[in-house]
C-alpha cells in the first residue's frame, strides 16, 4: 500500500461542526445494561439521517452518475456531478472558512458511497481491536479487500485517541468511513484506491465532530503500508495520553498506523468470517436514560474474537 500523504503524520483537519443533536454522544460513558457489543449512533446518522435528506439529495445525486456513467465511488468524479457540489454548498454553515470545504467534500462523498451501497456498518469488539494492535497480523498473503465498497468501521469507545493538529487536544477515535473503487495507472496496470476517512470526537458536550480525511493506493508493484513501522520513533498505537497506558488506551498519530488498523480490521473480517454475525438495530430505550450513549438505528456486522 502507497501512501498519498506529503509526510508521515496525518495532516490537520477542521472539526466539522455537522449537527445539534439529541441524546448527546458515547464517548465518556459506558454502555447501558444490555447493550454491550452494540452499535452507537454513528456520524452519518448524525449528520444525514433527520429529515428527507436521504430520499430528497441522494437519488439525486445517483441517477445524475448513472446518466453521465460516471462512478461516485471515484472521489474525483464524485466531485465532478454538479448535483453533489450543489449539495455540499448547501451543507456547509455559513461563515465557515474556505479550507473546510474539502473536510465537508470528503464527509459527504463517504456519506453518498455509505447510503449506495447499503449503509454497511461493522462494529469490532475491544477484544478484537485489542488483538489488531497487539497481535500485530502481518497479513501475508493477504491482497487488500473489503466486503463493501462503502461502509464504516465502529472502533470500541474511548479505546483509540487522535488529534486534528498538534495544538489540540486528543479526541476519542469513533471510527472510519472507507470507500473503495477500481482504476488503471497510465500504463494500463489496475490498482484499488482507497479512500478513508477518520471520524472523532463525537462525546456528549459537543454538537459535531471532526474529520481528516486520507487516501492511499493499492496493486500489483505498491509496498502495502502495513508491513512497515507506522511511526519514525516507538511502537505503533503506543499510547501518548497522560496515564493512557493504566487504561490500555491507544493513539493514532500518523496515516500509516491508520491505514494499517483499517487494513487488519477488513482483513479479520474476510479471514474469520465465523466471528462476523449480524445483528438488528439496537434497542434505543435504553438510551433515554440521561448519561447513556445513544444507539444507532442501523442494523450492522458484530465483529468479535473467537466467536465469544
Amino acid at each position: 500500500m502507497e501512501e498519498r500523504d506529503n509526510g508521515h503524520g496525518i495532516g490537520p483537519a477542521d472539526p466539522v461542526e455537522s449537527i445539534e443533536r439529541d441524546g448527546g454522544g458515547e464517548g465518556d460513558a459506558p454502555p447501558p445494561a444490555g447493550a454491550a457489543g452494540a452499535a452507537r449512533l454513528t456520524p452519518y446518522e448524525l449528520a444525514f439521517m433527520d429529515g428527507d435528506f436521504e430520499s430528497r439529495v441522494f437519488p439525486n445525486i445517483q441517477s445524475e452518475a448513472e446518466g453521465r456513467r460516471e462512478d461516485p465511488a471515484r472521489l474525483e468524479r464524485f466531485s465532478f456531478l454538479g448535483t453533489s457540489g450543489d449539495s455540499i454548498r448547501d451543507i456547509i454553515p455559513p461563515g465557515a472558512p474556505p479550507e473546510m470545504l474539502e473536510e465537508y467534500r470528503a464527509l459527504f462523498y463517504h456519506a453518498f458511497n455509505f447510503w449506495r451501497f447499503g449503509r454497511r456498518l461493522y462494529v469490532l469488539d475491544p477484544a478484537v481491536a485489542r488483538y489488531l494492535v497487539e497481535g500485530a497480523p502481518k497479513l501475508e498473503g493477504w491482497a487488500f479487500t473489503a466486503p463493501f465498497d462503502s461502509l464504516y468501521l465502529q472502533l470500541p469507545p474511548n479505546l483509540f485517541w487522535a488529534s486534528i493538529g498538534t495544538d489540540v487536544p486528543p479526541e476519542p477515535v469513533d471510527g472510519f468511513f472507507v470507500t473503495v473503487s477500481q482504476g488503471a495507472d497510465p500504463l494500463g496496470i489496475p490498482f484499488t484506491d482507497v479512500q478513508a476517512l477518520m471520524v472523532l470526537g463525537i462525546h456528549r458536550m459537543r454538537a459535531g465532530f471532526s474529520v481528516i480525511p486520507f487516501d492511499t493506493e493499492v496493486g500489483a508493484g505498491i509496498p502495502p503500508v502495513w508491513t512497515e513501522p507506522g511511526r519514525d520513533a516507538g511502537m505503533d498505537f503506543e499510547n501518548v495520553l497522560p496515564g493512557g497506558e493504566m487504561a490500555g488506551l491507544y493513539s493514532i498519530l500518523t496515516t500509516a498506523e491508520a491505514l494499517k488498523l483499517i487494513a487488519r480490521a477488513l482483513w479479520y473480517v474476510e479471514t474469520h468470517t465465523e466471528d462476523v454475525t449480524t445483528a438488528p438495530a439496537p434497542e434505543r430505550r435504553s438510551a433515554d436514560r440521561p448519561g447513556s450513549p445513544p444507539l444507532s438505528r442501523l442494523d450492522f456486522h458484530r465483529v468479535r474474537l473467537g466467536g465469544g
